[in-house]
């Protein structure tokens, strides 16, 4: 790892004294043995105009591999400046739910103008399967695929694939249909090669293999891969019907974008955020979720301001306020991990989530006792106080069992509202544990305010 990376920083140091020299040939010469990702990789670290004419240096078909590795900021920066005819060449050579993805990109006319230059049996195509939504199978399948119909011989589908391998890169399965083209199975590859030639090919077919339907969200589909261990996935409509197939490298991009997705939700951050964004973006997508913030701080002050009297009488709690309120939150964040974490991989449902409720009472008390009774130990022998000890301690227990509490019951909510169980959780889970956990603290202290005076 640390060799590539050295190879990337001299291959990026190169690459900026050619461009300062203008030497486009050698240029050319280090595009054409580095891999598309690598070249995408040295493109997203120039500025601007670097980016857009080095990719204008690049071959169509690799050009093709390239514009799908690049970041979105140098993607949307270069299909902004590159012609309509070019990037209709690109998009010629790219697999059909690559080559939808970028023109989903693009804007209306652009797009249409993009269109009206490819050939129109592939334009059809890609107007397919720009129909269907872009976080479900159908908006991440692509339509080359090898099939044959039922009443073919192994020998069919073996000329087939080979009849297919110039325009489809992979070739994992054939797909079997009948005569209304629906999906009757699947053919590994593998167990092509090794059946007679002369063989039925629906004596082969494995009917085990799954398919999904069009519809299915792509975080169904992600699980599906990894429940089966597929290396691709026939989509299907609703009648049965074969409409693509959905392979690895996609499904890989899908869960890298769903990690993304409910990590940036966490903390309330759009998906489309990113730190080289223009500062004025960056700050009409984040204000919202700080205003957010700032109200639910505001909560917490509140509590504290109503028990402005014995903070007064008691600064030592002054000390400790800050304690309760971290450990809480911690404790909250560390079960509102686990429980999106799950629910993104199917692990907790609804019918489930009662034992994992319980699960995480119990872990909530455990962990409440274990730690107060040290912060209680801690706060004695600091000021003094035993009875300061024991309210911080019993305070300490109250705010990390309802902190644990609340970090399940804020996403399942948000599910049960039908809204994305990451979405800004971390900062209701955060606020719910200060003021809560201002609230034990002080008010376990006002009741107990004549042992501690």
């Amino acid at each position: 790892m640390k060799k590539q990376r050295e190879e990337e920083i001299k291959h990026l140091g190169q690459l900026k004294e050619w461009i300062s020299l203008n030497r486009e040939f050698d240029i050319i010469d280090l595009f054409s043995i580095l891999h598309p990702a690598d070249i995408a990789d040295l493109i997203d670290n120039l500025k601007e105009q670097e980016k857009i004419h080095l990719f204008s240096l690049l071959e169509v078909e690799k050009a093709s591999d390239v514009i799908t590795e690049l970041s979105d900021i140098s993607r949307e920066q270069i299909l902004d400046d590159i012609s309509d005819k070019k990037l209709a060449e690109i998009i010629d050579e790219m697999d059909s739910d690559d080559a939808a993805d970028v023109i989903a990109e693009l804007p209306e006319d652009q797009a249409k103008a993009v269109l009206d230059e490819i050939e129109p049996e592939e334009s059809e195509d890609f107007k397919e399967l720009l129909k269907y939504e872009e976080d479900t199978a159908g908006g991440i399948m692509q339509a080359e695929l090898v099939s044959v119909y039922s009443d073919a011989t192994i020998n069919n589908a073996l000329s087939a694939v080979v009849q297919a391998s110039d325009e489809i890169e992979n070739v994992y399965n054939v797909f079997v249909v009948d005569s209304d083209e629906k999906l009757v199975g699947t053919i590994p590859l593998q167990k092509l090669i090794t059946s007679g030639r002369t063989s039925p090919v629906i004596e082969a077919v494995d009917k085990a293999i799954p398919s999904v339907n069009v519809d299915v969200d792509q975080e169904e589909v992600a699980r599906m891969f990894e429940k089966y261990d597929l290396v691709d996935l026939p989509v299907v409509d609703h009648a049965g019907r074969l409409l693509g197939r959905i392979t690895v490298d996609d499904v890989v991009d899908v869960m890298e974008e769903e990690t993304s997705e409910d990590i940036y939700r966490i903390a309330g951050l759009d998906e489309d955020d990113s730190i080289f964004n223009e500062p004025v973006q960056s700050v009409k997508k984040r204000l919202p979720w700080l205003y957010l913030n700032l109200l639910t701080a505001l909560a917490s002050a509140l509590v504290i301001g109503f028990f402005e009297n014995t903070i007064q009488m008691v600064i030592a709690l002054a000390v400790f306020m800050p304690v309760v309120a971290a450990i809480g939150g911690n404790a909250g964040s560390q079960t509102l991990t686990l429980i999106v974490r799950g629910m993104a991989l199917g692990e907790v449902t609804f019918e489930n989530s009662k034992k994992a409720l319980y699960n995480q009472i119990t872990v909530g008390i455990v962990n409440g006792v274990a730690v107060g009774v040290v912060i209680g130990v801690i706060a004695y022998l600091w000021k003094g106080m035993p009875v300061l000890g024991l309210v911080l301690g019993l305070a300490m227990i109250i705010n990390v069992f309802v902190g644990t509490l609340i970090g399940i019951l804020v996403p399942l909510s948000l599910k049960w509202l039908k809204a994305d169980p990451a979405l800004g959780s971390h900062i209701f889970v955060t606020a719910f544990t200060d003021a809560f956990g201002f609230f034990s603290f002080l008010g376990l202290a006002t009741i107990f305010l004549k042992l501690l005076t």
